[in-house]
C-alpha cells in the first residue's frame, strides 16, 4: 500500500482502478512487492502499470533493415523458414541447454530468427561457471521469436535456456536494447510489432501468459512450475485442486490416489523410484512455521519431505532407500538438506543442478557415479568416509568446501573439485591416483597426499 501511494497517486484517484489493473495483469502473489524491491524494478513497475492507463510508444525512424542493424551490433541475423534452418543453430548450444525450439514445429506458431555474434564459436561454456542471462556467452547466440497471432508477442532467447532466470526475456524482450531502432526496423520490414513494445515488465522468475504474470519456481523444457499448484505449458494455465494435489518442484503428489508423478513424462529423474510405491502408505501434511512437512508413512519407516511456502522442496529424508539411480532430482535447485543414511550406491548426475545443499547425510555410501553434486556452491563439510569409487566431475563447481573425508577412495575422477582454489582439510588415506585437476595448489596438495600414502604403505609392507 505504501508503494502504491508512492508510485500511483493519480491512478488512486479513480476508485478501484489500481486493483483492477493489478488483478488483470498479475496472478496474486504475496511476494510480488518484495520481488519488485529486491530486483530494483520500482521504475519499471511504475511505467508498466501507468502504460495500462495511457500507452505511449516512441517511434524511431530508421532506413536500415534488421540485418543491417544487427550487423552494426556485431551480429549476423538469419531468418528461419524451415525446421532445417532452425536445426543449423543447434550446434551452438551446450548439452542439456538446447532450446525447445529445436524439437520441431516452432514455425507453426512463431516467426523465428537467430542472431550469431562475431566470435561466438570461440566461447567455451565451461568458462562461464556462474551464468547470468546477459553475459557474453549468453548473448553470443540469441533467438528472436514473434508469435504469429495478432499480438506478435516477442521473446528473445539466450544460449543458457533454463539455467538462468527468465531466459526467454533476454534484453528484457526489447529489441532496442540490442541496438537502437531495431524494434521499428522489424515492424517496417517484417510487419512484426508487439502490442506493448516499450512497456514490457520483466521480473526474474515471473512469466507472462495471456497478458498475466505468474511467479514460477522453475522452468523445464518450456513448462513453468509455479507456487499455488499452478503449471503452465504452451500458454495454458493448469491449476490443480489443493485439496487433492501438491505440486512441488516439478512433481505432482496426489493425496487421494497416493502417487507421485511427473507432469512432463519426458523427464528422466529417479526421485520417484527412490521413494517407491506409496499406494499403501499413510500421508500426513502439517504446517510447521512457514514450511509444510509431508510424511509418507510406510510399514518399514517414514519418508519426509519439507516444502517452503512456495512449494519448493528444501529437505528430503529417506531412511528406506539403499541405491539411488541416475539423475536423482536432476533439475531441483532449492534442496538444502538431504538425509539418506542407508544408501550405499549413488549413480550418475546426483543433484546435478542443485546449488543450495548445505547438509548432506549419507554416511554409508560406498560408490558414487559421475557428476555428483556437480554445481553445488554451499557445502562446507562432507563426510564420504566409506566411499571407495568416485566418478568424474564430482563437486565440480563447489568453492566453499573446507572439510572433506574420502579416506577410503583410491582414485578421484577427472575434473573433480574443479573450482577449489585453495588447500582444504582433506582425509584421503587410501588415495592412489587422481585424474585431471585444474587448480595447481589443490593438485599439489593431492599429489603430496598420494606420495605420503605410498610411503606409508611401503613402510607397512
Amino acid at each position: 500500500m505504501h508503494l502504491a501511494r508512492e508510485l500511483f497517486p493519480s491512478i488512486l484517484e479513480v476508485k478501484g482502478l489500481l486493483p483492477r489493473i493489478l488483478l488483470e495483469n498479475f496472478y496474486p502473489s504475496r511476494s510480488l512487492y518484495q520481488d519488485i524491491i529486491d530486483n530494483n524494478l520500482k521504475n519499471d513497475f511504475k511505467n508498466f502499470i501507468n502504460s495500462k492507463v495511457e500507452v505511449k510508444v516512441e517511434k524511431r525512424d530508421t532506413l536500415k533493415n534488421p540485418q543491417e542493424l544487427m550487423r552494426d551490433a556485431g551480429y549476423e541475423l538469419y531468418e528461419c523458414l524451415s525446421d532445417d534452418d532452425i536445426y543449423k543453430f543447434r550446434k551452438y548450444y551446450h548439452e542439456g541447454e538446447a532450446l525447445c525450439t529445436f524439437r520441431g514445429g516452432r514455425l507453426k506458431g512463431c516467426y523465428v530468427f537467430f542472431a550469431v555474434k562475431d566470435g561466438a564459436e570461440e566461447l567455451n561454456r565451461e568458462d562461464f561457471k556462474f551464468p547470468s542471462r546477459e553475459d557474453k556467452y549468453a548473448t553470443s547466440v540469441i533467438s528472436i521469436q514473434f508469435t504469429r497471432d495478432a499480438s506478435h508477442s516477442l521473446s528473445i532467447k539466450n544460449r543458457y535456456n533454463h539455467k538462468v532466470d527468465n531466459p526467454d526475456a533476454t534484453f528484457s524482450n526489447n529489441l532496442d536494447n540490442i541496438i537502437e531502432g531495431l524494434s521499428e526496423s522489424f515492424a517496417r520490414y517484417y510487419g512484426l510489432k508487439p502490442k506493448y513494445i516499450n512497456t514490457n515488465l520483466e521480473i526474474p522468475n515471473y512469466v507472462r501468459v495471456n497478458n498475466k504474470y505468474y511467479k514460477y519456481n522453475m522452468v523445464i523444457r518450456g513448462v513453468y512450475y509455479c507456487p499455488d499448484n499452478i503449471i503452465i505449458k504452451d500458454s495454458c494455465v493448469l491449476k490443480l485442486d489443493k485439496a487433492k494435489y501438491i505440486v512441488f518442484d516439478y512433481f505432482i503428489l496426489s493425496l487421494s490416489e497416493k502417487t507421485i508423478t511427473l507432469f512432463d513424462g519426458s523427464i528422466n529423474d529417479s526421485f520417484i523410484s527412490s521413494i517407491g510405491s506409496i499406494k499403501d502408505s499413510k500421508i500426513e501434511v502439517t504446517l510447521v512455521g512457514n514450511y509444510r512437512e509431508v510424511k509418507i508413512i510406510k510399514n518399514d519407516g517414514v519418508i519426509k519431505l519439507i516444502l517452503d511456502n512456495e512449494n519448493k522442496l528444501v529437505s528430503y529424508t529417506n531412511p528406506l532407500v539403499e541405491e539411488i539411480n541416475s539423475r536423482f532430482l536432476y533439475f531441483s535447485e532449492y534442496l538444502r538438506e538431504i538425509n539418506i543414511p542407508n544408501v550405499k550406491v549413488i549413480q550418475d548426475d546426483f543433484l546435478f543442478w542443485n546449488q543450495d545443499l548445505e547438509q548432506f547425510n549419507g554416511s554409508n555410501i560406498e560408490i558414487i557415479g559421475n557428476n555428483f553434486l556437480r554445481n553445488n556452491l554451499r557445502l562446507a563439510s562432507l563426510d564420504l568416509s566409506l566411499v571407495r569409487v568416485m566418478g568424474r566431475n564430482a563437486l565440480y563447481i563447489n568453492e566453499n568446501l573446507t572439510n572433506l573425508n574420502i579416506s577410503n577412495v583410491t582414485k578421484i575422477g577427472d575434473y573433480s573439485f574443479y573450482n577449489i582454489k585453495r588447500k582444504i582439510n582433506i582425509k584421503a588415506y587410501n588415495l592412489e591416483r587422481v585424474g585431471v585437476l585444474k587448480d595447481f595448489e589443490f593438485k599439489k596438495q593431492i599429489m603430496m597426499i598420494i606420495e605420503e600414502n605410498k610411503e606409508r604403505n611401503k613402510h607397512e609392507k
